[in-house]
């Protein structure tokens, strides 16, 4: 072997254990590991606060017993449409690795009278561990040309503004419909809750067009899902 062929062998041997300590370096360090490319889907969320309890979201199907909320023209009562979306939410965040708490069940209120209602939903969402409250609701407006979803957040809130931008974000992308700002507000979920609050107007009984869509079990599932999305999004580890 002639001393050029000698050196250019060498030089490459050289080459082939330094890539070999470069490769095994980034795949101990988690820096690239060519099977375990990052999911995007909400399942890929890492949903822990402690390394074993999963994030708490407390679900509220606003309204409900003799409080009926708002109600169309042809008698679809806000109440109802409010628990049937939030039973799919809760559905869809267990699926997506969170834990979940609701404020109601069934169609029955939380206390004989609306004070004392809204006392036991305030104290769910103050409950130890609470990361995040999310409240379901219809709209309702003397205009009926106006529609589609709306999500609220607690005025100053930047968490809350956070929380409720992915949501309706998401909601809006799911539905087809054109994207649309949160909006500030002063209402008793969002006041009371330590944790980042939104309340998600769903749509507005009021017009005939929402109303019609809102019944429908697949576009309360589409609701659903764009709200899982949304939280899912809030929670994701930023980069």
């Amino acid at each position: 072997m002639k001393p050029h062929q000698s050196l250019a062998k060498l030089f490459y041997d050289w080459m082939g254990v330094l890539l070999a300590v470069v490769l095994l370096f980034l795949g101990l360090t988690g820096q690239w590991a060519p099977n375990e490319w990052p999911k995007t889907n909400a399942q890929s969320v890492l949903l822990k606060t402690d390394g074993t309890d999963a994030l708490l979201i407390v679900v509220d199907a606003g309204h409900g017993g003799k409080d009926n909320g708002g109600e169309s023209k042809n008698g679809v009562k806000e109440a109802g449409l409010n628990l049937k979306v939030a039973k799919l939410v809760e559905s869809g965040l267990r699926e997506a690795g969170f834990a979940v708490k609701m404020t109601r069940t069934d169609k029955n209120s939380l206390g004989d009278n609306k004070r004392k209602d809204m006392q036991a939903r305030r104290e769910i969402m103050r409950e130890d561990g609470v990361a995040a409250v999310v409240s379901i609701h219809m709209n309702k407006f003397s205009d009926s040309s106006i529609s589609g979803p709306m999500v609220f957040y607690m005025k100053g809130s930047e968490k809350g503004q956070a929380l409720a931008e992915a949501v309706i974000e998401a909601v809006c992308l799911k539905l087809g419909h054109a994207k649309r700002p949160a909006n500030p507000g002063d209402y008793f979920v969002l006041r009371e809750s330590i944790a980042p609050a939104a309340i998600v107007e769903c749509g507005f009984l009021s017009n005939s067009s929402d109303e019609a869509k809102l019944v429908q079990p697949e576009y309360q599932q589409k609701l659903a899902e764009g709200i899982v999305s949304g939280l899912a999004k809030y929670f994701a580890p930023k980069s």
